[in-house]
């Protein structure tokens, strides 16, 4: 029953109360009886549509339809929410007796603004992809992996870039300029459905390092969203996903590590299955961070991937040596404010390390916002990015506090 009452209220409110406004408003005496009719014919398709899609989601089984349907979704926003925002607007201004015309301006220009801003955010702001560069200091890294570069790739949620791949590929070629050492994917290559893979083969296999890619499964590369009603199908896409983000050139870690090696040096890349904390609302705690650490116990430096950075405070930090946390799952919210010298989105509000590098005592996390869209094919403000991770060796202080590369500057 709760998902009716959220339907109802979903059309209630962001098509007929609009709708029914504008109209009493300003078209009930002013236009034709023919405008009319048109005006309600459209209401009554949106509010027909939009109905059927809600209450039939768990039928959509096609990659290409569930994301037509969310653009679907994401045009009703466009024409529908700039409405809602000028019919507030307006109805202030009208309950106040029309004594301050400067509301109902306000109203035309921030329902301008926001049709503008959507429209951007589904058809540039989510192609918009760029990068995040980062240096790492590590102590008793080993000599031949100074300046070793990770670039991390992350929330790719292919199914969001359906018909769109000639405007992805830009992304790799950005990639393969970065004459990368090590390419990641810290999870989330899919939205639901492991067909979001086909045709992504060429792309994903032109990507370039020395050494083999790696990757993590995310939330979303469990399916736990959708209501499978035959077992046989759940099982049989699970297997697709993790064998299609194998064929796309990954080595997939579930709960296992990967030793690196430059001659004698080595480190260890270590990978975890999914966990939230101790939530586990859609999925059971999957992560067995010592499973993964078990074989490369004394390799010094280990670097974890980890989709959900939700857990490392408890898990991680100050209570495992793992020198670096790579994750995603944020997307930073898809929208926000990123400025130079400030970034602010609804996903700082719900995540303690959201978007960016944190140190934590001698141990860093680094959580990508993701170069993908979960939900609404769109971004505004925090645009898709990958990350480019330098490994640095941190000087061994003597006794006078100063590094041996202090020591030999003039």
């Amino acid at each position: 029953m709760q998902i009716y009452g959220i339907v109802i209220f979903l059309i209630l409110f962001l098509i007929i109360f609009p709708d029914l406004y504008l109209y009493l408003r300003f078209m009930r005496r002013r236009v034709s009886k023919s405008i009319s009719i048109l005006h309600w014919i459209i209401s009554g398709y949106f509010t027909f549509v939009t109905m059927s899609i809600l209450l039939n989601i768990n039928n959509i089984l096609s990659p290409i339809t569930g994301f037509r349907l969310m653009l679907f979704i994401a045009s009703l926003g466009t024409i529908y929410l700039p409405k809602l925002i000028f019919s507030n607007f307006d109805l202030i201004f009208f309950i106040t007796r029309k004594r301050w015309r400067k509301i109902q301006y306000a109203g035309y220009l921030f329902a301008s603004m926001t049709f503008i801003s959507i429209l951007y955010a589904i058809h540039f702001g989510k192609f918009n992809f760029g990068k995040n560069e980062y240096s790492v200091e590590i102590d008793n890294l080993p000599d031949a992996f100074d300046g070793y570069k990770i670039v991390q790739m992350s929330d790719m949620h292919l199914g969001s870039f359906s018909l769109s791949e000639e405007r992805v590929k830009p992304l790799f070629d950005s990639i393969n300029t970065e004459n990368a050492d090590l390419v990641v994917f810290t999870g989330d290559m899919v939205n639901t459905f492991a067909d979001e893979m086909k045709g992504w083969d060429s792309l994903f296999l032109s990507l370039q390092s020395k050494d083999r890619h790696l990757a993590i499964l995310g939330n979303h590369d469990y399916s736990p969203y959708f209501k499978w009603r035959n077992p046989k199908l759940r099982d049989t896409n699970w297997t697709g996903i993790r064998t299609g983000i194998e064929k796309l050139g990954f080595v997939l870690l579930q709960n296992e590590a990967q030793i690196i090696r430059r001659g004698n040096d080595s480190i260890a890349i270590l990978g975890v299955e999914y966990s939230d904390g101790k939530q586990h609302k859609n999925l059971p705690n999957l992560c067995d961070i010592e499973m993964a650490e078990r074989p490369v116990k004394d390799t010094k430096t280990k670097i974890l991937l980890m989709h959900d950075p939700t857990i490392y405070d408890d898990s991680i930090a100050g209570k495992k040596d793992f020198v670096l946390t790579l994750s995603g799952h944020t997307h930073s919210a898809q929208i926000g404010i990123d400025l130079p010298n400030f970034k602010l989105s609804p996903a700082h509000l719900k995540f303690k390390y959201c978007d960016g590098k944190y140190k934590v005592g001698y141990q860093y996390i680094i959580v990508s916002r993701g170069l993908g869209c979960a939900g609404i094919p769109a971004r505004l403000g925090m645009s898709p990015r990958y990350e480019v991770i330098t490994l640095k060796k941190k000087g061994v202080r003597t006794n006078d506090g100063k590094t041996e590369t202090e020591k030999k500057r003039p």
